[in-house]
C-alpha cells in the first residue's frame, strides 16, 4: 500500500491520540518572566555562609603548637617552650642526561673527559640545513644577501656542546 500523496494528506485532519488532548498549549511569547522572590546574597554573606568549605585542606586542630608533628619536615625540637623546630628543606639532586639526548639547548651532563657534572656551553654554527636553504634561495633568484638569511636563523644551525670546565667538545646536535 502506498502512502497518500501530499494533497490527500492535507485534506484529512491529523489523528488525535489520548496524549494529544493532555498536552498544554505553548507559552505565550509576551509572557513575563517572574523575578525571584528573594535577592541573591551579598558577597560577604556568600563567603561566610560555609564554616569550612574545604575540610580536607584545612589545618589540623590541636591544643597547642607542640601537638602538631610532621615527621617528614621535623628535624629536631628545642628545649625552650614556644620556639619552633628547625626545618631543613632540600631540593632533589639534578640528574645528568646522556650526551645523545642533548638538543639545541644547554643540558646537564657528566663530562666524559673531566668527569664533572656540568651544564654545557652551546655554540651555534651554520650546518647542512642552513647551507642547503642558502643554495635553494640563491637558485630561486634571491641574491644580493637575501640568500644568506638562513645562515643567521638559529633553528637551521647546528649546536656544538662543550664542557665549560675542560673546554672539550662533548656533542654536536645537527639539523
Amino acid at each position: 500500500m502506498e502512502p497518500p500523496s501530499y494533497e490527500e494528506a492535507s485534506l484529512h485532519p491529523p489523528v488525535l491520540t489520548a496524549e494529544g488532548f493532555n498536552s498544554p498549549p505553548p507559552p505565550s511569547y509576551y509572557a513575563t518572566i517572574s523575578s525571584p522572590s528573594t535577592p541573591p546574597p551579598t558577597y560577604g554573606e556568600a563567603v561566610t555562609a560555609q564554616t569550612d568549605p574545604f575540610p580536607v585542606l584545612s589545618r589540623p586542630s590541636a591544643r597547642n603548637n607542640e601537638d602538631i608533628i610532621h615527621s617528614h619536615t621535623q628535624v629536631g625540637t628545642s628545649s625552650a617552650r614556644g620556639s619552633r623546630p628547625a626545618v631543613i628543606v632540600t631540593q632533589p639532586v639534578p640528574v645528568p642526561i646522556m650526551l645523545s639526548y642533548l638538543t639545541d639547548q644547554p643540558g646537564l651532563v657528566r663530562c666524559q673527559y673531566c668527569h664533572k657534572v656540568v651544564t654545557t656551553q652551546v655554540t651555534y654554527l651554520p650546518g647542512k640545513g642552513a647551507w642547503c636553504m642558502c643554495a635553494i634561495l640563491s637558485l630561486m633568484g634571491l641574491i644580493c644577501g637575501f640568500c644568506l638569511i638562513p645562515l643567521m636563523i638559529r633553528g637551521l644551525q647546528d649546536a656544538y656542546h662543550a664542557c665549560p670546565e675542560c673546554g672539550n667538545n662533548l656533542h654536536v646536535f645537527k639539523r
